[in-house]
């Protein structure tokens, strides 16, 4: 603390810049903080500060954080702890002072794994942002140490056991658990999604992720209705999606879209209270829509489009502009090809002449000159033939009803058990039977050419940046995100670039599955910054499957 205190003393009044000296470790009596990175202009980025604690110093049990499950969970509630301490205490400066301030990751609904805190060994380290004050571009240095000793010095005191509420801290752990406890047994049940009794499934905005006030709460038809007794013997009933070809339909505003959203933000575990907390879904489901003018490149897309005109080749189709179809075509090859087992779609984003083709269209185009085949051709040998399941909102494709295991109908937010109705109703129109094609779902493993390093990669200081969840930004590359429905912070979109700047810096001839699965290996043992081997305060894990079709949107030759 003395070295610190001398050193900020010393600078005072001093060029910016200056404030490099004060970067190191500084040892306290109870923890350690860490300057890892200044900022070297006021207007520039925060600098990056971490702090050391040791869990069993401050009388933390082991069985808190003794599985990943646990040790996840406690992360994500010291990160709201310190966040909900630091909004709290508003520090003050004069308005010509420029910075002086602290912050630190802002976590959404999800618990997910985060570079903010990590534990490691029972040392528990949180990574935050400080604005060092300055008057112009020159030191404050009396502000710096009111900033650091009077402000900094108090976050480790937020953790200590005393001023933690133990049973919330608990009742998050025990949540988490029990969520990835579902998710251990519906994989062993082969069901793909399960939604608990009691689940609130509406939000209150698009852009407010918080349960919706008096939503209605998810009742399980009785057919569907099950109970799953979990691995410490708790037992939690709900509906459960069984592997298969499930269609969800009803009238507008019924809350279709509502329960496909619900399914597909299943993939993560939620906190107390958002209602979803026992909402889980496979983690491989992978949310399909049609995206027009994206980048696609060397995917074998002849399962659904073939024959095209002028013989071009679709085993290896590449096109700087997609239509909807191919597109919708592409991004269903693409999940597939990194192990999606279950693809879930929405009619209102999906392109109309990919889903479906009616007996009249038929008549009118004959087969040779439609090179594209629907998925309802395709959707029951995907399942057949490669196990891959799918959920898929309909309110005007009711030709679905014939290749669906389940008709699932939503009334005023009802789930009803429709499939016999559904079946009834389909026979009655036995004359325009959907052909459903037998041919050989074809999958292909691309392959990355380590000679092909995309230029902005080899910049050492290649800087990464995310606007929302809309556009991933590398250097002045843009790479267009907007379709990655399942991306729920902005964190994720950093992370994903950092893991492509890790994978095209050490670019190996390996196909891109083997390069995501072994991503995703070791960040079940690894944190974050151990494995981009970086020290940053504001990465969310990612699936493979995001920043899978991140790097395949990326407008540059990749592959073999």
């Amino acid at each position: 603390m003395k070295n610190l205190e001398t050193i900020l003393k010393r600078i005072d009044g001093k060029s910016y810049k200056t404030y490099n000296d004060i970067k190191g470790n500084y040892k306290f009596s109870d923890y350690t903080l860490n300057i890892l990175r200044v900022q070297g202009d006021p207007y520039a980025s925060p600098s990056l500060f971490s702090i050391e604690i040791d869990l069993k110093k401050y009388r933390y049990e082991k069985e808190l954080y003794d599985r990943e499950s646990r040790k996840t969970a406690f992360e994500d509630y010291v990160l709201r702890k310190i966040g909900d301490t630091l909004r709290k205490r508003k520090i003050k400066s004069s308005r010509s002072i420029k910075g002086a301030d602290i912050s630190i990751l802002s976590p959404g609904q999800e618990i997910i794994k985060r570079s903010s805190v990590d534990i490691k060994d029972d040392i528990l380290t949180f990574r935050f942002y400080v604005n060092l004050p300055a008057r112009g571009r020159t030191i404050l240095s009396k502000e710096a140490q009111n900033l650091i000793f009077n402000e900094v010095i108090k976050m480790p005191r937020t953790l200590k056991k005393e001023n933690i509420n133990t049973e919330s801290l608990k009742k998050h752990i025990e949540v988490n658990e029990k969520a990835s406890m579902i998710r251990d047994e519906i994989k062993k049940r082969d069901i793909i999604a399960f939604i608990a009794e009691g689940s609130i499934l509406a939000r209150k905005s698009s852009v407010d992720d918080r349960p919706m006030n008096n939503a209605v709460k998810f009742s399980a038809p009785e057919t569907m209705k099950i109970t799953l007794t979990l691995e410490n013997k708790e037992q939690v009933t709900g509906m459960g999606i069984k592997k298969g070809i499930t269609t969800i339909t009803g009238g507008g505003f019924h809350g279709k879209t509502t329960l496909l959203n619900a399914i597909e933000k299943g993939v993560y575990n939620h906190i107390p209270g958002d209602g979803r907390e026992y909402v889980i879904t496979s983690y491989d489901a992978v949310k399909i829509r049609a995206e027009d003018g994206r980048t696609i490149e060397k995917v074998n897309i002849s399962n659904f489009i073939d024959n095209l005109p002028h013989k071009k080749d679709t085993k290896k189709f590449s096109t700087e502009n997609a239509s909807g179809s191919t597109s919708q075509a592409c991004n269903i090859i693409e999940a597939l090809e990194l192990g999606a087992d279950t693809l879930l779609i929405d009619e209102d984003t999906s392109a109309t002449n990919f889903m479906v083709r009616d007996r009249k269209i038929q008549e009118l185009i004959s087969h040779d000159k439609e090179p594209i085949t629907p998925f309802i051709e395709k959707v029951v040998s995907i399942k057949k033939q490669k196990d891959i399941s799918t959920i898929i909102v309909v309110g005007g494709l009711g030709d679905y009803f014939s290749v669906s295991d389940k008709v699932l109908m939503l009334d005023e937010y009802k789930v009803v058990d429709v499939t016999e109705k559904a079946k009834e109703i389909d026979m009655r129109y036995s004359d325009s039977k959907i052909l459903v094609s037998s041919d050989e779902f074809k999958l292909n493993q691309r392959v990355l050419d380590s000679k092909k390093t995309p230029l902005l990669f080899r910049d050492k200081k290649c800087k990464i940046r995310g606007r929302e969840l809309d556009e991933l930004s590398i250097n002045r590359e843009s790479v267009d995100i907007r379709s990655l429905e399942q991306l729920v912070e902005n964190g994720q979109v950093l992370f994903i670039g950092e893991v492509m700047k890790k994978i095209f810096t050490n670019c190996k001839r390996t196909s891109l599955k083997e390069t995501l699965d072994e991503m995703e290996i070791h960040l079940k043992k690894d944190n974050i910054c151990e494995y981009l081997r970086c020290d940053k305060g504001n990465l969310v894990f990612s699936r493979k499957y995001e920043v899978g079709a991140a790097i395949n949107r990326l407008r540059k030759e990749i592959f073999l």
